[in-house]
């Protein structure tokens, strides 16, 4: 699975890690994004930890990541979020409104041909932001992944 081990968890909201919590739930009220504790439909997440060091083109393309970083998903009925957590780079939150989200098993993309690994490919109008963008979520084997697949495509044929 490319450079990474991933193991993934569902959990309750309050279980992820604290760092992530407190995160969200500034990103939430900022963009006053409702109840999104209590309308969770799912939580999960997935330990990365890097099995290879960077070499001097993961350097310069922006490779050069933590070592081992947490990914924290969030799914409900209206949004998409998920935030990432690591001790080099910090905590960073990204929303989504689900209307306005492509969601791809990354197995199933033509980049995976390349680079075999396992995740969520999402592409989106990110909330604040004024351009789509999109962004690759590792995700483990575990059942816990699956799961979270499931969900999140539900929600996003109902949204």
């Amino acid at each position: 699975m490319g450079d990474y081990r991933r193991s993934t968890r569902e959990c309750n909201f309050d279980q992820l890690r604290p760092e992530i919590v407190a995160a969200i739930r500034d990103h939430v009220q900022r963009y006053e994004l409702g109840e999104v504790e209590h309308e969770a439909l799912i939580c999960a997440e997935t330990i990365n930890e890097r099995t290879k060091k960077p070499g001097l083109f993961d350097k310069l393309i922006g490779g050069d990541t933590d070592p081992v970083h947490y990914v924290g998903v969030v799914v409900t009925p209206r949004y998409l979020i998920w935030a990432r957590s690591g001790a080099k780079y910090g905590v960073a939150v990204v929303s989504a409104h689900l209307r306005e989200c492509e969601v791809l098993d990354y197995a199933n993309t033509s980049q995976a041909q390349l680079v075999p690994d396992a995740g969520l490919e999402v592409t989106a109008m990110h909330t604040g932001a004024t351009q789509r963008g999109q962004t690759f979520i590792g995700l483990g084997p575990e059942p816990a992944a699956q799961n979270l697949r499931q969900v999140l495509k539900q929600a996003l044929q109902q949204a």
